[in-house]
């Protein structure tokens, strides 16, 4: 089996120092993935819970190490344990938490649990160059049926930890694209570039943050909808024909338009989209294999201030269709290795308006007699990242996040944007399950 393997150049862009994928500064970054519920957790059943996760999946029990060559690569470390830090706290210490030092020296894999009173927070950090975001939700749900049976006296088995390093998404997705296929998808680029206009490329959001937030570098606002909000929104996407994910990011779109200016006319804006390129793997890989398979897509959209939420995701719609018939996704992630012309590179470099990863709908966790789960929460931001939306729904509520970096977009400015896209959210609902409150 294989216990090294070389750290790929998508991989690198995560294990490397200041870098980035396209528009993202994927350096070192960690990857938050928790629950927050009512009822006391045991610390040492957690403790044999993510030691078994880590038996039954390779990454996480790996290390960077360098070769003879200088070449770095991931060794399983089979005598891994993850650490597991218990500690008073609250919404306040989590935040703190994802705002404080990216140290990687003592393992790949750890967790934290708040505790204050009956309101206890489990957080795993995981790196986010062994991990996305379908594989750390499959692995928090892992986690909760473990936990579980471990509850009621029945252990659930395994995994033999013999396993081998899953193999990067990049090694893997060149074997499905040919050489034809990428450089076509570069040639298509260069000749975008060459057609555009300056005056109509997207525009990002003015840049009114501060050097040194007191709350800390990077903040995020959640939008919880209840099983009647989400289910308007579900029925108000499906009467109208588009995804859910199409009428968020037209949502989406309108609520930021309203920070642009001119207020008057319409004007380029561009939704970058986090794609999965599992499905495109031969034989597809699945969710709960621990490795992270994100690439991205962007869909440009004129938007005019008193666009419909609807409208604009209906192209958004169009957008992401032609992306998928064109395999874009894919093709990015190989092609992003391989830019050399400068003009390329900085048009793959260039933000979006904004950003949304929307991990999709997830069944309700499993969780013992007396500990009832209450939220889920993911975050996974770097320096000078573009305002960001994760989005997801556990059992049939919809979480959104409104995610930024403050020495970028102040909070005001973006707690403006999240009140106005509460507003878009409202119109989208149908008028038979009632507005959204």
């Amino acid at each position: 089996m294989t216990a090294q393997r070389p750290i790929s150049p998508f991989e690198s862009t995560f294990f490397g120092t200041g870098t980035k994928l396209g528009s993202v500064p994927t350096g070192g970054m960690p990857l938050f993935i928790g629950s927050t519920v009512h009822g006391a957790l045991e610390p040492e059943l957690l403790r044999r819970v993510l030691g078994e996760l880590a038996a039954g999946h390779p990454l996480l029990r790996s290390e960077v190490v360098t070769a003879a060559d200088g070449t770095p690569h991931l060794r399983r470390d089979d005598d891994y344990v993850p650490r597991l830090d218990v500690a008073d706290g609250d919404e306040a210490d989590y935040l703190r938490l994802v705002n404080g030092p990216r140290d990687w020296t003592g393992g790949l894999f750890r967790a934290q649990l708040f505790r204050a009173d009956r309101r206890q927070q489990l957080v795993l950090v995981v790196h986010h160059g062994i991990s996305d975001g379908r594989s750390a939700f499959a692995l928090l749900a892992e986690l909760w049926q473990r936990y579980t049976a471990h509850v009621a006296g029945s252990p659930l088995p395994v995994d033999d930890s013999d396993e081998a390093l899953p193999e990067a998404v990049d090694i893997r997705l060149a074997e499905v694209f040919s050489e034809a296929e990428v450089t076509e998808f570069l040639e298509l680029a260069a000749a975008g570039v060459t057609m555009i206009d300056p005056a109509a490329a997207p525009r990002q959001l003015p840049c009114d943050g501060v050097a040194d937030d007191p709350l800390g570098r990077f903040a995020v606002r959640r939008i919880e909808l209840d099983t009647r909000e989400t289910a308007a929104l579900v029925d108000s996407a499906r009467a109208h024909g588009i995804s859910v994910n199409s009428m968020l990011a037209g949502a989406a779109l309108a609520a930021f338009r309203v920070q642009l200016e001119p207020n008057t006319g319409a004007l380029p804006m561009i939704c970058g989209h986090a794609v999965d390129v599992r499905g495109e793997l031969r034989p597809p890989l699945p969710a709960r294999t621990m490795l992270n398979a994100a690439s991205g897509v962007g869909t440009v959209v004129e938007v005019g201030p008193d666009h419909s939420p609807i409208a604009l995701g209906l192209l958004v719609t169009a957008g992401m269709r032609a992306a998928a018939e064109r395999r874009d996704a894919g093709r990015f992630l190989l092609a992003a290795q391989r830019v050399t012309d400068p003009a390329t590179a900085a048009a793959f470099a260039a933000p979006p308006t904004l950003a949304m990863s929307n991990i999709g709908c997830l069944p309700a966790h499993s969780t013992p007699a007396g500990v009832q789960h209450i939220r889920d929460d993911v975050f996974a931001m770097g320096p000078g990242m573009p305002p960001k939306l994760t989005v997801f729904t556990v059992g049939d509520r919809l979480t959104i996040q409104v995610e930024h970096d403050t020495a970028e977009h102040s909070r005001a400015q973006m707690s403006a944007i999240a009140q106005a896209l509460l507003e878009q959210l409202r119109r989208c609902a149908t008028t038979s399950a009632g507005p959204l409150r």
